[in-house]
Order: C-alpha cells, then sequence, then structure tokens
C-alpha cells in the first residue's frame, strides 16, 4: 500500500488510485496477474473441449464484462445493490437467538419472503428498532452458524470444503446455503470467508496449481495420508508400492493412467487425486449451492465473472485488525476545547490510546475485534462500508456509580465514561461491557 499525507484528492487520476476510506489515504490500483494453471497431462486425461479457449482473462467487453484486472469489489456490490434491492420494501425478520440458523431458514422459506426487500431484523426479547446495528449482527452470526451448523462445510475454521451428504443434499441444505449466503452479501453482510482458496478458484472454472496442495487441511486423516504417500512416491521401487497399495483407490479417483504411469507423473496425479476429493467428488453439493446462490439475483454468475474481486469474501484472507486501521474507522466527539469536559475526555482518551496499546501487545484476551463488534456489530469494515463513520463520545459519571461503557450500534457510537485517568480501570471496564453484552437493549 502507498500512502499519501496532506495531498489533495483532486491531483489523484481516479483511474489509479482509489479512495481507501479516509480525507487523506489512497491506495494504487494495482494490476492483478493471473494465477498459473495447471498443463494438462495427456497420459491422464484430456477433460478439454474442441475449440474452447483457455485464457482465463479473454473476457469479451461484448457481454458488459470488465476485465477482472479493473474490477473493485466496492462498485461491483454497489452495482448490485442498486439494480436488485428495494429501499422501500421492508421485510420483518424475526430471529430467535438461540436458533439462529433456523430461524433464518425458516424466515427466507416463507412464501412471502423476498430476498430483495430490506430485512429489518427484531431478536426475540430484545427491545430494539433495526437502524443498521441488528442487521449487521444477524448477518455475522448467521455467516457463523452456516459455517459450524449448516452440516454443508467441514474442515477447521477458515479453511473449509463441501461435505459428501447425500441426505443433506436430499433435503437441499446446499441449496438454502447458497440462498443465506447471497441474501447476507446483496444486503451488505458478510460472507463466509472461510472456503478453501483452491477449491473456491475451482468453482469458479479456475485451475490452481495443485502440485503443492497442503494434504494436512483436508478433514480426513485417511486421505491425508494416502496423498502423503502419492507425494513422496520419488523411486520405481516407492511407485511399485504406491501402485499394489493405493492403486485402486487411486483409479477410482478418475485416474486408471496410474498403472502406466511414471515417477515424473506423481506430481500431476497427486494434483488430480486433490482436485477429485476436493470437488469433483462433491461436485452435486456445489452444483446445488451455486444454484442457491443464483436464486438471488444470479449473484454466483457475478462471481464468477469476477472470481478475484470476490476472493476476500469467500476465502480467509483478512489479517486481524492493526490498532492504525482500527484507529481509522472512528472520529471523537469531544467538546469545546478549553473546557472541563475537554479535558477529562482527553484523559479518557490518553487511557484508551494505552488499551489499545495492550490489544496491540497482546497482553490482554481483548481484541480490535471484540471493540468493533459491540460498537457496529460486525467484527471487520463491510465490503460497501459503514453507512456512516463510527464515532466515539463521552458520559458522566454520577457520583457513587460505575456505570460501564456503553454503545449503540445503529448509531455505532461507543460511549466512554469522561475522567477515566487509569488504563488499566478503563481496560477491565471495557472487557466486562464486551463480555456481559448480551443483546440489543441490555447494554
Amino acid at each position: 500500500m502507498v500512502s499519501l499525507v496532506n495531498q489533495q484528492e483532486t491531483s489523484l487520476d481516479s483511474a489509479q488510485w482509489l479512495n481507501a476510506g479516509t480525507p487523506e489515504v489512497f491506495y494504487r490500483r494495482s494490476r492483478l496477474e493471473p494465477l498459473n494453471r495447471v498443463p494438462d497431462n495427456d497420459f491422464i486425461i484430456d477433460d478439454s473441449e474442441d475449440g474452447e479457449e483457455d485464457d482465463m482473462f479473454d473476457i469479451s467487453s461484448e457481454n458488459g464484462v470488465i476485465p477482472l484486472e479493473e474490477v473493485d469489489l466496492c462498485t461491483i456490490l454497489r452495482t448490485f445493490k442498486e439494480e436488485h434491492i428495494s429501499d422501500d420494501q421492508i421485510s420483518i425478520i424475526c430471529i430467535r437467538r438461540r436458533k439462529l440458523l433456523e430461524s433464518a431458514i425458516k424466515a427466507i422459506s416463507r412464501v412471502t419472503f423476498s430476498w430483495t426487500d430490506l430485512p429489518q431484523i427484531e431478536f426475540v426479547g430484545e427491545d430494539a428498532d433495526d437502524m443498521g446495528g441488528p442487521q449487521r449482527e444477524f448477518f455475522r452470526l448467521l455467516m457463523i452458524e452456516l459455517q459450524t451448523s449448516l452440516g454443508i462445510f467441514e474442515g477447521k475454521a477458515g479453511q473449509v470444503f463441501f461435505t459428501y451428504d447425500q441426505a443433506a443434499l436430499e433435503q437441499r441444505k446446499y441449496f438454502k446455503g447458497g440462498n443465506l449466503i447471497a441474501w447476507s452479501i446483496a444486503h451488505g453482510g458478510p460472507c463466509i470467508r472461510a472456503l478453501d482458496p483452491s477449491l473456491f478458484q475451482l468453482m469458479c472454472g479456475q485451475e490452481p496449481q495443485l502440485e503443492q496442495f497442503d494434504s494436512h487441511v483436508l478433514p480426513d486423516p485417511d486421505v491425508q495420508s494416502k496423498l502423503k504417500q502419492i507425494q513422496q512416491c520419488k523411486t520405481a521401487e516407492d511407485l511399485t508400492a504406491l501402485q499394489q497399495d493405493l492403486g485402486d483407490w487411486i483409479a477410482e479417483c478418475g485416474i486408471p493412467g496410474i498403472f502406466n504411469a511414471t515417477v515424473e507423473d506423481m506430481p500431476k496425479i497427486y494434483a488430480y487425486v486433490v482436485k477429485h476429493y476436493i470437488f469433483l467428488r462433491t461436485a452435486k453439493m456445489i452444483h446445488q449451492f451455486t444454484d442457491g446462490m443464483n436464486a438471488y439475483g444470479k449473484l454466483w454468475d457475478l462471481v464468477m465473472d469476477n472470481w478475484i474481486a470476490f476472493l476476500p469474501l469467500f476465502t480467509n484472507m483478512q489479517e486481524p485488525l492493526s490498532k492504525a486501521a482500527f484507529k481509522a474507522i472512528f472520529r471523537y466527539n469531544y467538546s469545546t476545547r478549553g473546557s472541563n469536559h475537554r479535558e477529562a475526555e482527553e484523559d479518557t482518551i490518553f487511557s484508551w490510546e494505552m488499551v489499545l496499546n495492550m490489544i496491540e501487545d497482546k497482553v490482554t484476551e481483548l481484541r480490535f475485534e471484540d471493540l468493533l463488534i459491540f460498537v457496529t456489530g460486525a467484527d471487520e469494515v463491510p465490503a460497501l462500508g459503514f453507512p456512516r463513520k463510527p464515532c466515539i463520545d463521552f458520559y458522566e459519571q454520577e457520583a457513587g456509580q460505575r456505570r460501564l461503557p456503553y454503545a449503540s450500534t445503529c448509531a455505532m457510537c461507543l460511549y466512554l465514561p469522561r475522567g477515566i485517568t487509569e488504563e488499566d480501570k478503563l481496560h477491565e471496564m471495557l472487557f466486562q461491557a464486551t463480555r456481559d453484552s448480551l443483546g440489543f437493549g441490555k447494554v
């Protein structure tokens, strides 16, 4: 990233520079290089079609598709939202926190449900009008539940694959999962940010290099062991043993040429086995999932056309928030300079800065994401940004009282007590406030 400070936005060429979300920081739009493709190996399989072009950047402008290197995610999502979402139509969505995923599926399964309506979230038992906060909280929690509880994904957190579950396929769970993700994205919410990057590329019609795929990320230890044996096949003796031990299994993965293979063919065979296991084996499940996304405005087709831009939404590319990035999100509502209130507020903000240092130095369990969730309901800045800049405001502690910091996720405002001169005291209060928040209208 290239930062420009104290330079006027008007002096920047909009074709090369994008606003990074603050008045003074910009980043250069970099040209995305295509990923290397895996060359076909004729001795095993030829899955190309006659006359089919194999250049992923050969996109015709006649189809209305902007070349991938010229597209940014914000523009894509804003255009999609303008084309599909009805700002004047609202749907009340009743959600039970303890049954959030079930509540969401029931909501989208209603005959009267329309994904283009603005969802107004009502959490049962919580007194709060949805002015944005409950919706952000709902979609964030929904993506967590979807990844862990619906039964369509498996693997470690942040790097999941589709399950091979015929019962779930028959129950159309993969379709519902696609519906829910498309619903969240369409309304500015998050995606699961958890698909294995190689799987995502395969789903988008790309051919990632799988020869160096890390088999340890796969959820099945037996498959890990078999892939390790293929990868370690380096000699003629290793190959003979591999053909005897795993030949039939490898052939069932769609590679009958294993029995005529040479040691030099092992990297390609390894790549084909990986592709079979993470993609071809679950092709019906993946197809049902993408159909579910396409049911909402052909959103998956849009993802495929702009797959590089969508990588941060579907895969775990996000780095933890830094102190600088976290601070840049907020503005401060100070009192008039020179007033007693202003002096007390600056005392508090100094302690606030020390708490942020504690988080940055990892000497506390508190995270920047915890504070962002507490204030906005989201654990990251949405792809389309927040509707306005979150703020920090102040309140007066009543004599003899100890009121914890509190927040309005709709107004996206964190309220801190004036006159806190000890960072440990403020840290304790913030830690308790974020941990004890039970829902909207309860802090």
